[in-house]
């Protein structure tokens, strides 16, 4: 792979990344009854949900 492919890469698995944080913080604001299920989702939608 040459360097730009690379960085195209990169770049598209940071923003699904990025996508899949906001949907868990979205889906615990919306299902408060899911707290305390799964508890590194608590700890993003905690720690980092403000930032979404």
């Amino acid at each position: 792979m040459d360097e730009n492919k690379i960085a195209i890469e990169m770049e598209r698995r940071r923003s699904l990344a990025d996508r899949n944080i906001g949907q868990v913080v979205e889906l615990l604001e919306r299902r408060r009854e899911l707290r305390g299920i799964y508890p590194m989702a608590d700890l993003v939608a905690d720690n980092v949900g403000w930032i979404v």
